[in-house]
């Protein structure tokens, strides 16, 4: 039986469930992955939780479940000859399901690295096995196991912090909300907004495309949440706001231009701020400008459309690309690698 579409909608259920656990059952679950792993908790400096539990790694140490449940299903598929396993069970929530963490880990070292968790890919064949292909476990022991590891699962990583020659325990455990909007990741970890990953204020994680006022950018100062409200809103809105400066269809001659649809374009009239002084009658910050250039692109491999800003001294698409590519001889060169 082929469980595919099921078995990741499980996944993704459970990776996208919010946290349900109170910081005193966080700590009961690191302290007891501490027992399983058979380390001494009296050489536990501290366990630490948090988003920022960045250098996840077990450090040669191992819960040894993974013997026992390989050995059960080992002798189920001996046992049944005719049953063949066609799952992908190879699951990758940033791939799959377009996720975008705020940790300052890679997300991929915590598949791998952590002893447990909801983010530990190691446990998703076993989910599998156990949970959809229905392979019994009898040893009561084995089962106490694996029921742990399924606890484990309400946070999304335990694991010890690298070189403290394992003192320091870290927990990552799951944020207070999280789902997908516009393709962008949303979060909340102690009472703060994330999208794909840059902190943003709440207003800003609360707008929703079809309500957004594009003239709130002229709000928004930090160049990174700009970046977040440009794809909330759908680059497109914003590049139809903009003046066309050059633009590929100028240079006819030149193909790679005209794949990448390169424009250039002025942006001036959507990010413009007004002057404003700080403190009062003294100093004055002069955010007010005339020309603001963009350089419009396209994904070759994706589709998607990108605004880079650059200097306001470039003028046309030859300009716009030397400074993209350091001052390479345009003219001569194909530019082949656009991404």
């Amino acid at each position: 039986m082929n469980h595919t579409e099921e078995f990741r909608k499980y996944i993704k259920q459970i990776i996208f469930e919010p946290n349900k656990l109170s910081k005193r059952q966080i700590k009961a679950l690191g302290e007891e992955c501490i027992k399983r792993a058979n380390m001494k908790p009296r050489f536990i400096t501290k366990i630490n939780s948090g988003r920022l539990a960045w250098a996840i790694s077990f450090l040669n140490i191992s819960i040894p479940y993974g013997r026992h449940f390989d050995r059960i299903i080992d002798e189920y598929f001996r046992k049944n000859r005719n049953i063949y396993l066609t799952t992908n069970l190879c699951v990758d929530p940033v791939k799959d399901f377009g996720l975008v963490f705020p940790f300052r880990i890679n997300p991929v070292w915590l598949y791998y690295k952590s002893l447990c968790g909801a983010l530990n890919s190691g446990l998703y064949q076993y989910l599998y096995f156990f949970d959809f292909l229905g392979i019994p476990i009898k040893d009561s022991a084995i089962r106490d196991e694996w029921d742990f590891c399924k606890r484990s699962m309400n946070v999304y990583a335990i694991g010890l912090r690298e070189f403290s020659w394992g003192n320091d325990v870290c927990i990552i455990p799951k944020p207070e909300e999280i789902f997908i909007q516009d393709d962008i990741t949303h979060c909340v970890y102690d009472k703060k907004y994330y999208c794909n990953e840059i902190e943003v204020p709440k207003w800003i994680y609360d707008l929703k495309k079809e309500t957004l006022n594009l003239d709130l950018i002229k709000k928004i100062k930090n160049t990174y949440q700009r970046t977040i409200f440009i794809k909330k809103a759908g680059i497109t809105r914003f590049i139809k706001k903009g003046k066309i400066i050059d633009t590929f269809e100028n240079y006819p001659e030149n193909e790679w231009w005209a794949k990448s649809e390169y424009r250039l374009i002025d942006m001036v009239n959507v990010i413009n701020a007004n002057r404003r002084q700080n403190p009062p009658n003294r100093l004055v910050f002069a955010d007010n400008f005339t020309y603001a250039p963009y350089l419009c692109m396209k994904n070759q491999t994706t589709g998607d459309y990108h605004l880079e800003g650059v200097s306001p001294d470039c003028r046309n698409l030859y300009d716009a690309l030397k400074m993209r590519y350091k001052d390479l001889d345009l003219p001569s060169y194909e530019i082949k690698d656009i991404k």
